[in-house]
């Protein structure tokens, strides 16, 4: 598996596309990827919107990601950066925040290779 992360339009989709000559159609997008069914894609964009969707609806995403690798163990997976800056007042937001940390934690873990993409450079960190 291979982890992107990187703050927020700094280029992540986009050095992959042009790195791996893929196109937007071979992405999954977490803004609108269904909550209980694995995408048909090997290349999930936007991760920490989905699991934003998933902590809204009381769901655990952490099964269901765990089925998707899986079912792809080459997966390529784009998060933003999203724990930086200021701690949100809303519980559901700071809940979201720890959640998606706890993932890029384990999927940087298990990954083969981890990319921070900032500026459209990446930094290779594993």
């Amino acid at each position: 598996m291979h982890f992107i992360l990187g703050g927020k339009n700094q280029g992540k989709l986009n050095w992959y596309l042009t790195r791996n000559h893929a196109t937007i159609e071979d992405v999954a997008d977490g803004e609108t990827m269904a909550l209980d069914v694995l995408p048909e894609q090997a290349v999930i964009n936007h991760l920490h919107r989905w699991i934003f969707r998933m902590v809204q609806n009381n769901l655990d995403p952490v099964p269901l990601l765990e089925q998707y690798l899986q079912k792809y163990p080459d997966a390529v997976i784009l998060c933003d950066e999203i724990g930086c800056g200021v701690v949100p007042l809303d519980p559901a937001e700071r809940e979201w925040r720890e959640v998606t940390g706890r993932i890029c934690c384990k999927l940087a873990e298990k990954a083969e290779r981890v990319d921070r993409i900032f500026c459209g450079l990446n930094m290779r960190l594993k």
